[in-house]
């Protein structure tokens, strides 16, 4: 089974930790639910078929990099959203 592996500092991981037991999940159950959430349902189809969902999926974000519709946040600024919103 693939791994994936972050770094992130104790007070993160104590953060995550604490969230994810408010509502009721593993860390990792919270975080998948977080990140694929929105994401389409792909179990059960082709390799070819769960290819063209995610693109579809994707579609939207593609066409905003085409008509250079590109965020003005650093990547600082995307953290610091990303931790307040965790905290929430």
């Amino acid at each position: 089974m693939p791994r994936l592996s972050i770094d992130i500092t104790p007070e993160e991981h104590q953060k995550l930790k604490a969230i994810a037991a408010l509502r009721g999940q593993s860390i990792k159950d919270y975080v998948l639910n977080r990140t694929l959430g929105d994401a389409p349902p792909l179990e059960g189809k082709s390799e070819e078929a769960a290819f063209d969902a995610l693109a579809r999926f994707i579609e939207p974000r593609i066409e905003q990099a085409r008509r250079r519709e590109f965020s003005s946040k650093s990547i600082s600024d995307i953290k610091r959203e990303a931790r307040e919103q965790a905290g929430k």
